[in-house]
């Protein structure tokens, strides 16, 4: 390697007073190559020795330390105009100290030497704080730096499970805690100085009146589906209780169930006597509901649960007189104990285009009968992938629902009225996109007093750079709800997923579930076009 013959790399910076702003640089070999390892803006009274910070691991979450790259990696300098460095830069080894001359534009030169040194973070956030054994999961504020545990339980003697920076660690002990009375928790950087304390107390912060907090959003996790060991499925579903959140395959095995603030693997439900070949899906409240795959004249069973362990009880029974095939697409809203809307989507077949759902009105914890419903003033939706989920707008029925599935490019949002009749619409994404995206999946839930409504759209070619989308629309009133998908006053957020994984199908899944303490409201979305399982989350605190 010479590195004196490497050809220049030269970014200017018109926003550089100083002759020499920053440099860059980025790994030449390994699985980040090419990626930026860091960009080091120089000080403005920076000696003539520069001292590039390289970060101990790379990425920041992972395991592969940095030092076995640190011999060859790329610089680009960001010079002012008509400033320049000789010898030019390109693979430089950052453990020896490289000279060069610095060339001002008023044609002043002075010698610098560029080095390296390997910097473990200075980060020490507590990102999660959780008593798995009670369902207490700690509201975090990071500005008061507290933790909340909004709960009466005794926490004389508990065990707290956390997630925090990257390589940093807890002080404390975290087994056999006290927190009946506030306790101190440290948070220690991986450089062994940098350091945060949070206040964790038994408390009620208040809440805004009305729906989530804006501002409140933050991605909670975005993992790879491989990474999960999953590798195909054509109907996935997702349901939440407690601290976690379920992912089904639809394939007769047991779901798998996750920590549903961080992604983390737990464990497998208990299906019991269900098929586990259905749809899954949960209440506002943690009530899952497991459903078996009926064909036409087959019997529907609908089991019902309210934790991931428990093996779930038979709650509806009926024989499949919809004409379709059921089981694929199952949504509820409100709370299965006392008062819910259950739909579930009647699936297209390779011969006939469905348009039908089956609903239950449950009444004090008790289903009522099935209702057959086609749907009126709207298309025809296909087979397979592309058919609707549908969701009640609450748990009263004479609220509406909502559909929306692939249609071509004609992908719209349909609000439909109590007997299934088209009442409003938003048309597909302005984008011109839409022919290449599955509109397909809804989920609502009402959370502190605001009724919404979400629509995921896995991406159909993810490769050509057309993302997966998500929307959030507030529909406690219908008076906003017109315009387009991505363009409407109803719409409070929206958010896209690129190609995390593997692209397998269109296939998803999406899934409102409000915490148990009603502090938050997260919104999980599985994705085997862009390969990922995800989360948002938002809450409704008042700061």
């Amino acid at each position: 390697m010479f590195v004196s013959c490497q050809k220049a790399d030269l970014v200017p910076d018109p926003g550089t007073e100083a002759t020499l702003g920053s440099i860059t640089a980025k790994f030449t070999s390994g699985p980040n190559t090419g990626q930026e390892a860091t960009r080091y803006a120089i000080p403005v009274d920076a000696e003539n020795t520069i001292l590039i910070p390289i970060p101990w691991f790379f990425p920041e979450s992972a395991n592969d330390e940095t030092d076995v790259y640190m011999s060859a990696m790329k610089l680009e300098a960001a010079l002012a105009n008509n400033a320049s460095i000789s010898p030019a830069l390109g693979i430089v080894d950052l453990t020896k100290e490289n000279t060069y001359t610095l060339t001002g534009a008023d044609g002043s030169k002075r010698q610098i030497t560029i080095t390296g040194v390997r910097t473990k973070s200075k980060k020490s956030e507590l990102t999660f704080f959780s008593i798995e054994d009670l369902g207490v999961t700690g509201l975090i504020d990071q500005n008061a730096k507290t933790v909340s545990l909004i709960t009466v339980e005794d926490l004389s003697n508990v065990n707290v499970t956390v997630t925090v920076s990257p390589h940093a660690s807890v002080v404390e002990s975290l087994t056999g805690m006290n927190l009946n009375s506030p306790t101190s928790i440290t948070v220690l950087a991986h450089d062994g100085i940098s350091k945060t304390v949070y206040q964790v107390q038994k408390s009620a912060p208040p809440k805004i009146p009305y729906g989530f907090r804006s501002g409140s959003q933050n991605q909670a996790f975005n993992l790879k589906l491989e990474d999960l060991g999953y590798s195909n499925s054509a109907k996935p579903s997702l349901a939440a209780s407690g601290n976690f959140v379920a992912i089904s395959a639809g394939d007769g095995n047991a779901p798998k169930y996750y920590n549903r603030s961080t992604g983390n693997y737990v464990g497998m439900m208990t299906l019991g006597a269900a098929k586990g070949d259905g749809a899954i899906t949960s209440d506002a409240k943690g009530n899952i509901l497991l459903i078996d795959q009926a064909a036409v004249g087959g019997t529907v069973k609908i089991y019902k649960t309210s934790a991931m362990t428990a093996a779930p009880a038979p709650f509806i029974t009926w024989t499949n007189t919809s004409g379709f095939p059921v089981g694929s697409r199952l949504s509820v809203n409100g709370d299965l104990n006392s008062k819910a809307v259950i739909i579930a989507s009647c699936q297209g077949t390779s011969g006939a285009g469905s348009k039908s759902f089956v609903r239950w009105t449950v009444t004090g914890g008790v289903a009522g009968n099935a209702e057959v419903v086609d749907a009126n003033g709207i298309p025809y939706w296909g087979e397979g992938i592309n058919g609707g989920k549908m969701s009640s707008r609450s748990d009263d029925v004479n609220d509406g629902s909502f559909v929306s599935y692939y249609d071509g490019g004609n992908d719209n949002l349909y609000y439909l009225d109590k007997n299934g009749a088209k009442a409003l619409t938003l048309g597909p994404q302005t984008s011109g996109n839409a022919w290449g995206i599955n509109n397909n999946l809804t989920d609502a839930k009402t959370f502190n007093n605001a009724k919404y409504m979400v629509l995921y759209c896995p991406s159909h070619f993810p490769y050509w750079g057309i993302n997966s989308e998500l929307y959030v629309y507030d529909v406690s009133a219908m008076g906003n709800f017109s315009g387009n998908v991505n363009s409407t006053n109803a719409l409070v957020f929206a958010s896209g997923y690129g190609q995390l994984g593997a692209n397998v199908a269109a296939s998803g899944d999406v899934l409102i579930a409000p915490t148990a303490d009603g502090y938050k409201m997260q919104v999980f979305t599985i994705d085997f076009s862009v390969g990922n399982f995800a989360s948002y989350e938002f809450d409704c605190v008042d700061k």
